[in-house]
């Protein structure tokens, strides 16, 4: 995996940033990826220096029930068409106490295809969260989440029913050293397994660690420079490449990587917010130095206000990514998207998709050796979504959606065309 932001470019359906994602994720409806950008901001802002007040427990249950109809489910050229049923039961707990704040969450998503039924699965998750501060100079947060999902068809082939399971934590810590000025450091593990046989040689641990500084003078930006390691290694060795040709030998897809990193959180008001990373990354892989990568990454996502009913998001990416596909090598991914959402009246929303992005399978172990055509695919994904709040805290929804791809490698093209209903409530 890597360190690349999360954002508009991150919107499920268009798989801009591949990674473990659950089919839930391919209704737009339920994914608004502008609530990920949380990762921009280094994992956790400053706590406050200020003992906040003692609240009560928070308490919350969340519901949500969407029907979509999908021409080409399993995204394919010339794919059956399908409706799915996606139901989701969750709670989450908020408690502060002194200067701890603790949240728990638990979810379930039971996925019923109507015409497909082996394919419907149940998607789950927990997490935990612990922001931490002693006196007025430690502070830091911990972060754990286990969950399952089924892969996108998209990204591990037609007909490919896997599910994944991924467990991560982060721990971050910091001390203040002036006002202004902190030392941070942080830790995280990820783990992700899949179902299927065919899937495992895409098995990964991967192990982060970061050490730097963080210059946070207003409560409105943070700014995090640090220096980031990751090491990743594969229990599975990979056996064909990315157009599933038998490789003459197994590969071991482990790697090292080193990224000097920059991440920006600011907001200068209510209506605005950018957030963004720079880094230089290095990626050296223990087997076929032909695949090693080195460059710049960067995204960046931004909010702001056109009108005082109409705001934009947007967001611009280049990153490198793990590929969800049995030949575990790394895809290059540069995007655009925009998000703009009209509020018609005050319980009346419009939000609008429209993303572009390109993908170069450059670190497909076949082409390293063979010297062969580089996969590439081009990504493009059209929305509208219209929101209807019914009750203080219940919402319904209608979608229409399309996801193409075109790819200079045969039989990879296709284009999916849904439209969606939902509702959700929390209470």
């Amino acid at each position: 995996m890597t360190d690349a932001p999360k954002g508009p470019l991150t919107d499920d359906a268009t798989a801009l940033l591949p990674g473990p994602a659950m089919l839930r994720r391919c209704a737009v409806v339920r994914a608004c990826a502008a609530t990920a950008c949380l990762a921009l901001a280094g994992g956790a802002a400053s706590q406050p220096v200020a003992l906040p007040p003692e609240v009560p427990d928070v308490f919350t249950v969340q519901a949500a029930l969407d029907v979509e109809r999908h021409d080409n489910i399993f995204r394919t050229a010339g794919g059956p068409s399908d409706t799915v049923l996606r139901a989701t039961a969750g709670v989450r707990l908020e408690r502060v106490i002194g200067l701890q704040r603790v949240g728990l969450e638990a979810f379930v998503v039971p996925v019923r295809y109507l015409d497909n039924a082996d394919y419907s699965y149940l998607g789950y998750g927990l997490g935990a969260t612990w922001n931490w501060a002693v006196g007025r100079g430690w502070f830091g947060d911990l972060v754990a989440r286990v969950g399952r999902e089924q892969t996108p068809f998209d990204l591990v082939g037609a007909y490919a029913n896997n599910l994944q399971t991924l467990v991560s934590i982060r721990a971050l810590a910091g001390l203040r050293l002036t006002q202004a000025w902190a030392a941070i450091a942080a830790f995280d593990e990820t783990r992700a397994t899949n179902s299927l046989m065919s899937q495992q040689p895409a098995d990964y641990s991967r192990t982060g660690l970061e050490a730097g500084v963080r210059y946070a003078p207003q409560s409105a930006l943070e700014l995090d420079a640090v220096w980031r390691h990751e090491s990743a290694r594969y229990p599975n060795r990979q056996i064909v490449d990315a157009n599933g040709v038998p490789l003459p030998d197994a590969v071991d897809n482990a790697y090292t990587q080193d990224t000097p990193l920059l991440r920006l959180a600011y907001r200068p008001h209510d209506a605005s917010r950018i957030t963004g990373q720079l880094g230089y990354t290095q990626r050296r892989y223990d087997n076929l130095s032909q695949r090693d990568f080195s460059g710049v990454t960067t995204g960046l996502d931004a909010e702001w206000p056109l009108s005082g009913a109409v705001v934009m998001r947007g967001g611009l990416l280049r990153s490198i990514e793990v590929a969800e596909l049995p030949s575990a090598n790394y895809i290059e991914v540069r995007g655009v998207a925009l998000r703009p959402a009209w509020q018609i009246t005050g319980r009346t929303r419009l939000e609008a998709t429209a993303a572009y992005s390109s993908r170069r399978y450059l670190g497909d172990p076949g082409t390293a050796l063979s010297g062969g055509l580089v996969r590439e695919d081009q990504i493009r994904q059209y929305g509208l979504e219209l929101r209807y709040q019914i009750a203080r805290r219940t919402w319904l929804s209608a979608s229409v959606r399309q996801l193409s791809r075109g790819s200079n490698y045969p039989g990879y093209a296709f284009t999916d065309r849904w439209a969606g209903v939902g509702v959700s409530t929390a209470f």
